[in-house]
């Protein structure tokens, strides 16, 4: 394999969602693991994509992909096993009647306030004041109302927003700690962000084009075999899966449940027998059992990446190596070697960023290397 590795860390911004953070509608909802729009439309520019490429993310997370692809005109199909995810994705992409919009915000952020019992787990109560708890209860119910689901699930990620605002979280990796702060009312909040939703509907332009989301395992996707031009995806980083749990507040308010363990990339249910990991021995030998999984899992999906795309097919992906306290395991060569093994030319490893891998006790054990992966079928 002759691999092409540069550094290019003045691109490393566009691997997080920093460059969308007063971006209308992507800026509705972002994961701290998510990439920019711009890293979308610098791909779709230097691959000349046109509408008859079909645009693929298979960890399409909170849809920047789908969502830059229907500003850019293009056809695009994003699937992921994360329910609020997939619910955060149907939100962005939706195309809404504003007038429609502001009456049902209107009608429920001046509902008169009806006081509920609020059966909440304990990591939700820990991390709201009583009042903000009740007003959550209150306006979800109001909300659940609205018979048009478009409107309600527009509503209902309104609150999602506004709600954490409104309470004392904060996220730490996986971990969800209480900081005691003053917060404002949660009425206040949540009109300030849906009427700000509503603002951002007006100024957010698209073009025609066919995008959806879809719960999918990108180890079995429902796609004809080269029906893709193009992918863009950042998968699971290796032993980075901190959204699968450091959402459950927002679970709770939407009322949904989190993925199961088996469609988790490098995850299994407990309990399950050895597996066989000779597809990807020489990643996996002599290290801990997640890593052998997480090497098999991401073969898996990119050969039905594979068989998805067409001759010529472009793929992207961003990822990075693993952190483990033996130190670093390297991840975007390996990747590419099995690209290779799957059918595809890997043509360049781009390092966008480099971070120390530490320990727990902050012992650095080495330096963790972030890139963009580009292949061609």
């Amino acid at each position: 394999m002759s691999l092409k590795i540069s550094e290019k860390l003045q691109l490393g911004r566009m691997v997080t969602p920093i460059l969308d953070r007063k971006r209308p509608v992507y800026n509705w909802f972002q994961m701290k693991e998510s990439f920019s729009r711009d890293l979308v439309g610098l791909l779709v520019e230097t691959w000349g994509l046109e509408k008859e490429n079909m645009v693929l993310d298979p960890f399409c997370g909170a849809g920047t992909t789908p969502l830059a692809c229907k500003e850019f005109g293009l056809d695009c199909v994003g699937f992921d096993v994360h329910p609020m995810l997939l619910f955060v994705s149907r939100v962005k992409l939706r195309d809404y009647n504003v007038d429609k919009l502001r009456s049902a915000v209107h009608r429920v952020v001046r509902s008169k306030f009806e006081r509920v019992e609020v059966e909440a787990p304990g990591f939700v109560s820990r991390v709201f004041p009583t009042s903000v708890l009740e007003d959550i209860a209150h306006f979800r119910d109001k909300i659940m109302e609205v018979e048009d689901e478009a409107i309600r699930e527009f509503m209902l990620l309104g609150l999602v927003s506004a709600s954490m605002q409104c309470s004392w979280a904060r996220k730490d990796g996986a971990a969800i700690k209480v900081a005691r702060r003053p917060v404002p009312p949660l009425r206040k909040a949540l009109e300030r962000q849906l009427m700000r939703m509503c603002r951002d509907l007006e100024h957010f332009r698209t073009k025609p084009s066919n995008t959806t989301v879809e719960h999918c395992d990108a180890r079995k996707m429902r796609l004809e075999d080269e029906s893709v031009g193009a992918v863009i995806t950042s998968p699971p980083y290796l032993r980075k899966q901190e959204y699968v749990s450091v959402y459950r507040i927002e679970q709770w308010i939407l009322g949904v449940e989190g993925p199961l363990a088996e469609e988790l990339i490098g995850v299994r249910p407990k309990g399950e027998a050895d597996e066989n990991f000779s597809e990807v021995e020489e990643f996996a030998k002599d290290r801990p059992s997640e890593v052998g999984f997480y090497f098999k899992d991401m073969f898996s999906a990119i050969m039905e990446l594979y068989r998805v795309c067409r001759v010529g097919g472009k793929v992207c992906m961003v990822t990075s190596d693993g952190c483990l306290p033996e130190g670093v395991v390297e991840v975007c060569v390996p990747l590419s070697e099995l690209a290779e093994r799957a059918g595809f030319r890997a043509k360049r490893v781009i390092v966008v960023n480099k971070r120390y891998c530490t320990t727990p006790a902050r012992k650095k054990v080495g330096i963790a290397k972030e890139g963009l992966l580009l292949w061609e079928k």
